[in-house]
This record gives structure tokens, C-alpha cells and sequence, in this order.
């Protein structure tokens, strides 16, 4: 798992624990991230793609259209982020750099993200001092 991931030109580190059957991996900073590329990794190394959940330092943003956006820090890549109830308890936090943890959605391109949390949280605590994102990839065979 760790090989076919680290293949990536994307990725910087990957450590995978079979015991959990998921992977985290570090990007390295200003690369833009494909998650399709990440789940197809997964699937090439002899086990079915799961749930992607990213730990992301970046700044919110309200699109022309209305929709709220996520820019990662370090890069210039943008991602929609779907409406959730942790969404909306942001709303004070747009314009500024924020942490957050998020689920991808697929379903889009490019893809959404669903906040599981907003800073502050323990699992942040690892991002501090780097910029860009985390992924942790959930994987079943």
C-alpha cells in the first residue's frame, strides 16, 4: 500500500497500518492533490478504495455564485465544501487561514468536501508548522 501510494509525485510521506486498514499520507507542499489518483493507488495495490478524510490548514472563501470554498495553504488548489451544520458555524471564520478536518465527496468534480470538524480539534494538533494538507485513506479489501 505504502509503495503504490508513495509512487505519487504528489506524495511526500505515507504510512500505512494494515491493523486499521488505512493509510496517512503527507503531500508535499504546492502540488495539487487528485484524490481520484489516490483512491486508484489503493485499488492497484490489492484493496478497494474507502472513505478519504483530509486534515487541511486554508482559508474560506464565498464564490461568485454563493457556494463556500476551501484553498489550501501552499497551493492555489480550491475545493468546494459541501453544506453541513459545521459549515455554517464557520460563517465569522471566511477570509481567514482556519484548520479543518474533511471528508471527500466524489460524487463532483472537482470533488466537495463535508466538514467533520473545524481548528482546534486533538487531530490538528500534527498540522502545526506545516503547510498544505494531510489525507488519511480508509481502505477495505
Amino acid at each position: 500500500m505504502s509503495k503504490s501510494l508513495g509512487r505519487l509525485d504528489v506524495v511526500r510521506d505515507v504510512k500505512t497500518e494494515l491493523k486499521t486498514q488505512s493509510s496517512t499520507v503527507t503531500f508535499k507542499q504546492g502540488k495539487p492533490i487528485d484524490f481520484q489518483a489516490l483512491a486508484d493507488a489503493v485499488d492497484k495495490a490489492g484493496f478497494k478504495a474507502g472513505a478519504i478524510t483530509i486534515s487541511a490548514t486554508g482559508t474560506l472563501q464565498v464564490a461568485s455564485d454563493g457556494r463556500v470554498t476551501f484553498t489550501v495553504s501552499g497551493t492555489k488548489q480550491t475545493f468546494p465544501l459541501a453544506d453541513s451544520p459545521q459549515l455554517a458555524g464557520l460563517n465569522g471564520d471566511r477570509g481567514k487561514e482556519i484548520s479543518i478536518v474533511a471528508k471527500v465527496e466524489f460524487q463532483e468534480s472537482p470533488p466537495r468536501l463535508v466538514l467533520v470538524s473545524e481548528r482546534g480539534r486533538d487531530s490538528m494538533k500534527e498540522m502545526k508548522g506545516m503547510e498544505g494538507m494531510k489525507g488519511v485513506k480508509d481502505m477495505g479489501r
